[in-house]
């Protein structure tokens, strides 16, 4: 019996040891929090995530910023490329956190002298960043600290030949052309490729897996999954420390406190500097000098009437025009059908109604 438990446990172990939770924008909750913003990604940090993901864009004075979209007018309500505008400029729109856009370079001054915090960056397009991308993790030191992701065979050989002791992650098409990645990543799951990718010892990863019934299935040794992408990673990190397979490695206590260098503005307007972040019952805590903690709610908020992602499905019961962001004044080129539905991803106030985001810089109301 103890050889047969012996021989579980080693089929285990590396499930067990290398179980990635990785935090898709942050801890942004699906919307809760605004997608790469310094409150999701410090939530996430506090989870003790193994990865924080960024999607990364370049400004027009060559500045990495991170967003997912190529436009602010989702995230932010304005249609503004971001390769079309200086980054000084892009600083000037708030998000739903009360945050402007940030760069690669403040998310690495947040949390460079924090040795646990890690970053899982995305390259735009084909790598035409990822010089600049290198310049900027070399400066900071942060190489063994960087996973690379892309959807371009092209970027992830380009990073290949700049950086190949850095590890990289194709994402989707197929499994069995990793060629120049060492792991893969999916949307959704196949038993195919999980076994395919488990006998070459490459990692397998899936994104969008949010709810706990989800996170539960593919914790299971069996599926093969050996990370997840995740819009909840404070949720995934709590099923991980309850998980009976994982309670070994993650002890169920309080989220530890965490080394971050922050300049946070108050509600008074006062700036100040903390120097640590902690989660409890759910809520952000910072430490400032001298030895004082404060709560996310001591920090400037945002306007209640401030877009908010949401995702959902809509009906228009008239032919509807679109238009290009929330000051509705430039037409978008197009007009929906009366009486179709159509996804929603952000929402927002306007003249006292509900107006929606129907990704990008597509807004109805």
């Amino acid at each position: 019996m103890k050889k047969l438990i012996t021989i579980i446990f080693l089929a285990m172990f590396p499930f067990t040891c290398g179980f990635m939770n990785i935090a898709h924008r942050g801890d942004n909750e699906q919307g809760k929090y605004a997608e790469h913003s310094f409150a999701a990604y410090d939530r996430a940090v506090c989870a003790q995530v193994d990865y924080l993901e960024l999607d990364l864009q370049e400004s027009s004075d060559h500045v990495l910023v991170v967003s997912h979209d190529d436009n602010l007018s989702r995230v932010f309500g304005v249609d503004e490329a971001i390769e079309k505008n200086n980054f000084k400029k892009l600083t000037n729109y708030r998000n739903q956190s009360g945050e402007s856009i940030h760069s690669l370079e403040e998310v690495f001054q947040r949390y460079q002298n924090n040795p646990q915090v890690k970053f899982m960056l995305e390259p735009k397009g084909n790598g035409e960043d990822a010089k600049r991308i290198v310049e900027l993790i070399n400066k900071y030191h942060l190489q063994k600290r960087i996973l690379f992701e892309s959807f371009s065979s092209a970027a992830l050989k380009k990073l290949a030949r700049l950086v190949p002791k850095i590890p990289r992650t194709q994402l989707a098409g197929s499994y069995k052309a990793t060629g120049h990645s060492q792991d893969f990543a999916a949307s959704f799951y196949t038993a195919d490729a999980a076994n395919y990718l488990h006998d070459k010892n490459k990692k397998y990863m899936l994104w969008g897996v949010n709810s706990n019934k989800q996170m539960h299935k593919f914790l299971n040794p069996d599926k093969g999954v050996t990370g997840l992408l995740t819009d909840f990673p404070v949720r995934l990190a709590k099923i991980l420390q309850e998980n009976n397979h994982f309670r070994i490695y993650y002890q169920p206590v309080t989220f530890p406190t965490e080394n971050l260098a922050a300049n946070l503005k108050l509600n008074n307007g006062h700036q100040v500097k903390a120097d640590q972040v902690k989660l409890v019952n759910n809520r952000l805590w910072y430490h400032v000098q001298p030895n004082m903690w404060l709560n996310e709610q001591n920090l400037a908020h945002h306007d209640s009437l401030a877009l908010r992602a949401q995702v959902g499905l809509v009906k228009v019961d008239q032919a509807t025009p679109v238009w290009t962001d929330l000051s509705f004044k430039k037409s978008a080129g197009k007009t929906l059908r009366a009486h179709s539905h159509w996804n929603y991803f952000a929402v927002a106030k306007y003249h006292g109604k509900r107006v929606y985001n129907l990704g990008g810089n597509q807004w109805i109301k």
